[in-house]
């Protein structure tokens, strides 16, 4: 797909230059038809342009919102709360996004959880974990902002109705996310996950008199003759992310155009032309909407694109199971302290509570899925039912059944386990020091579970890049007016790895500023 800009000028500047054969149907469809290319090969457009008074606009708003996972509606929320007439839209027919769909925990430095399990914490500590995991990639100001406004933004999700999971005594816990030094990340609850954010703030959104406009899909950005965004192309009725699907309609946003439209993980081709690792061979955690439509609409503005190379595999996944699923409710969140064996040895590979990248490529490296196994007494939490009854757990009445069914050499597991044990008792990993806490239990009485992990993509570290008042930025580094982005959309934060539990702060922390940023735009 390629996209259009319309200038305002006696001829269209270079940044103006209209391809494609999608862009001929769109201004066709808007009245512009004596300005299409002929097709997808023409040559640039002669200087003949239309103005954007000449736009016959189907809709206005003053801030237009495309996306409605996280990002999306906490940005509309804060915009329409400054007063701002808002609309927000999504590609896809149901309201959420990938949030929707997401394990939901959210890592929050400074919190009242922390206060009571009488853990220390600094946004200092907070961004070097952050740092670690993204190989120092990362943009540390975004970083430092996120955890700054890690827990005004936990309150606030509170006060505006999400909910999160309840220890026994009806608190809210922590959990222990690999990659995290300090025990910061508020637990969501497995039935619902992040839909338990993403309801309520529909729901608030609606109290306001904004209701999320689905099966829109943006497929252009509209500027004016001093690069400014005015407005967008969408497509109602699309469908299968195809870009000349469904009838196109203009929306002028005179405020600014807030892009919450999250990653490409599910865009084959796109990302195949990132990393060509990740073929049709590699599956996928993201809903069927994670496409790159928006971020190519978002370069064609002339955003930069960062980082898109950068793209995290989940490790916690079972290939017994397709998309999602249920896998990581229970390997990461119920069997956490579990150790992964490699089916070849029967020995352990890696730190289990190390970040994303480090496990991912661990379980990569050794060619095959790997098998994590532990005990009915040392799970944690919720899970297990569910990945029962998915078919991807499996129970044993032995460490050396267990082994025989995933074909493991039966001594080498047993031996491994044992001497796992003698770390959990000792509270101290001399293979991969990985954290053990004092209530972690010894895997030694059946019945026994064992699970198949194979990584998938998860989270897209690249997209545009932005300023912290979640601007977006041009090739020469500077703001793109009108135009913001948060949430996935936005490129570089996480670095080369996302750290577990941050996406849900990043989200709503930068989702906020883009909402309160763009409703505060002053246009001549």
């Amino acid at each position: 797909m390629e996209n259009m800009t319309i200038t305002e000028t006696a001829g269209l500047s270079r940044r103006s230059f209209i391809t494609g054969a999608t862009v001929a149907g769109a201004l066709a469809a808007l009245g512009l038809a004596g300005c299409a290319p002929q097709s997808p090969r023409d040559k640039e457009l002669s200087a003949t342009g239309t103005a954007p008074a000449d736009i016959s606009w189907d809709e206005e708003c003053e801030v237009l919102v495309v996306g409605s996972g996280y990002a999306g509606l906490a940005a509309a929320i804060e915009a329409k709360s400054a007063g701002a007439d808002v609309k927000i839209t999504e590609k896809t027919n149901r309201v959420g996004g990938n949030s929707a769909f997401a394990a939901g925990d959210m890592a929050v430095c400074g919190s009242k959880v922390q206060a009571r399990e009488g853990i220390e914490d600094s946004v200092d500590a907070f961004v070097s974990d952050m740092l670690i995991a993204g190989l120092y990639l990362n943009d540390k100001e975004k970083c430092r902002v996120i955890a700054e406004k890690s827990n005004e933004t936990w309150e606030w999700s509170v006060e505006m109705g999400c909910t999160w999971d309840k220890n026994e005594n009806g608190e809210p816990w922590l959990y222990p996310y690999g990659g995290h030094s300090i025990m910061r990340t508020i637990c969501q609850a497995v039935d619902g996950g992040g839909s338990n954010v993403t309801e309520p703030l529909a729901a608030k959104l609606g109290e306001m008199g904004v209701n999320v406009e689905t099966e829109r899909m943006l497929v252009q950005l509209i500027q004016d003759e001093n690069g400014r965004v005015i407005g967008a192309v969408v497509r109602d009725g699309a469908l299968d992310n195809d870009v000349e699907s469904g009838k196109p309609a203009t929306i002028r946003a005179t405020k600014g155009i807030v892009l919450a439209t999250g990653g490409f993980g599910r865009d084959l081709n796109f990302r195949l032309a990132q990393d060509p690792r990740l073929d049709e061979t590699v599956d996928c955690t993201n809903q069927e909407g994670a496409t790159a439509e928006s971020l190519k609409a978002a370069v064609a503005a002339g955003a930069m694109a960062v980082h898109t190379d950068w793209i995290q595999l989940l490790p916690f996944m079972s290939p017994d199971e397709q998309g999602y699923g249920v896998a990581a409710f229970y390997t990461d969140g119920q069997a956490s302290y579990a150790p992964t064996l490699a089916k070849a040895t029967g020995r352990r590979i890696v730190n289990e509570l190390t970040d994303r990248k480090r496990y991912a490529d661990a379980i990569l490296e050794t060619g095959e899925p790997c098998v994590q196994i532990t005990c009915k007494k040392a799970l944690y939490g919720d899970g297990l039912a569910n990945a029962m009854e998915a078919g991807i757990a499996h129970e044993f009445n032995s460490l050396e059944e267990a082994a025989a069914f995933y074909e493991m050499p039966v001594d080498a597991v047993a031996d491994e386990i044992a001497r796992y044990n003698t770390f959990v008792t000792n509270k101290r990993d001399e293979d991969f020091e990985k954290p053990i806490p004092d209530d972690a239990q010894a895997i030694d009485e059946p019945p026994f579970y064992g699970v198949r992990l194979w990584p998938k993509v998860h989270h897209c570290m690249g997209g545009v890049k932005t300023d912290l008042d979640c601007r977006v930025l041009d090739m020469e580094l500077a703001p793109i007016p009108g135009l913001f982005a948060a949430g996935e959309a936005a490129g570089g934060v996480h670095g080369a790895c996302r750290l577990g539990s941050c996406a849900t702060t990043d989200c709503l922390v930068n989702g906020r500023i883009a909402g309160q940023k763009a409703a505060a735009e002053t246009v001549a």
